[in-house]
């Protein structure tokens, strides 16, 4: 208790020592930012000014320099005047005073949907056309040709129509190779003029008119026709030729055949007679000399074969001579043996 009594005392007065302190901080706080804006508001015009100072040299700095891509050429300008080609980089230039020039010097392509041209026959056809081309020579296609790519538009259709002017329409439409190979030589040409370098020429379509079409079509129609009806014809030939050697071959089998079968009835005949003529001699041989019923048999059996193989009968004797073409008979008398 007694050193808390003592103690007590000496804090009482440091606390007093400390709030004074405290005020004066509150108001140095208080007058500070008053003071700040008081300076700031003094120096402004020269704060400003220094901003649009380090403002400007920053654009300065920034216009001073410049990029040129891989695929671009730069035309460098000063007060109008070419001074040269920039090539892929980075490039200072003096700004206000110089002028820079991006030009794409990479392959670039153009077309052509539609052109009416008329061939050397004097069809109209309709033709369309891929191209492509590179800038070789900056400072001629930029700063020589005013509207260079519509110009080199123009020169490809006019090249374009000159060529089919030269050309048939069977050879526009079927010879394609050759076309956009004479097609290319003549831009070829004239490419030192524009400063550019072309790469690639197409035709995509080449058609002429709908009567000429329809004419294309019935021409190709009755082209088949014919091809079919000489088919035809030949198929019908062959066919014929085939029936014909067919009934040839039968003919000749079928004469063959009764050539045989005529050649057999008459050996077939003859050998019969030889039978017959043989039976016949050997009766008479056995009959010869048996009296007068042997000769009357001879006669009938003469009578017999004659009456097969003639129209007359011969008898001997009292026999008359018997005409089978319906004569009269005749009595022929016969010696007796």
């Amino acid at each position: 208790m007694f050193f808390h009594k003592m103690i007590s005392p000496g804090r009482k007065a440091m606390s007093q020592d400390v709030q004074p302190m405290d005020n004066l901080s509150k108001e140095m706080k208080k007058g500070a930012p008053r003071g700040f804006i008081a300076k700031l508001l003094k120096h402004s015009t020269a704060i400003l000014l220094g901003l649009i100072l380090v403002i400007l040299f920053f654009s300065l700095a920034r216009a001073s320099v410049y990029k040129i891509r891989p695929y671009e050429r730069g035309l460098h300008l000063r007060g109008g005047s070419f001074v040269g080609i920039d090539l892929p980089g980075w490039h200072f230039q003096i700004p206000f005073v110089d002028t820079v020039i991006g030009l794409n010097v990479s392959e670039r392509p153009g077309t052509i949907d539609s052109l009416a041209a008329m061939t050397a026959d004097d069809v109209t056809m309709d033709v369309s056309l891929l191209y492509t081309f590179r800038v070789v020579d900056p400072v001629t296609f930029a700063l020589e040709v005013t509207e260079p790519e519509q110009i080199v538009a123009g020169f490809v259709k006019g090249t374009l129509r000159d060529v089919v002017n030269t050309r048939t329409m069977d050879d526009v439409m079927h010879s394609r190779v050759d076309f956009n190979q004479e097609l290319l030589t003549a831009l070829q040409q004239k490419e030192a003029r524009y400063g550019v370098e072309f790469v690639l020429v197409q035709i995509q379509n080449a058609s002429p008119p709908a009567e000429v079409m329809t004419a294309i079509k019935d021409k190709m129609v009755a082209k088949q026709l014919q091809e079919k009806a000489i088919a035809d014809a030949a198929q019908a030939e062959t066919l014929a030729d085939s029936n014909y050697y067919t009934a040839q071959k039968k003919a000749e089998g079928d004469a063959y055949q009764i050539t045989r079968l005529a050649e057999a009835e008459a050996q077939r005949i003859e050998l019969s007679s030889e039978a017959k003529v043989a039976g016949l001699r050997a009766i008479l041989a056995e009959l010869d000399g048996k009296g007068t019923l042997a000769e009357q048999y001879i006669q009938v059996l003469i009578a017999q074969e004659l009456n097969q193989n003639s129209k007359w009968i011969i008898t001997g004797g009292s026999l008359p001579i018997l005409d089978l073409t319906g004569a009269t008979s005749v009595t022929q008398s016969s010696a007796t043996p």
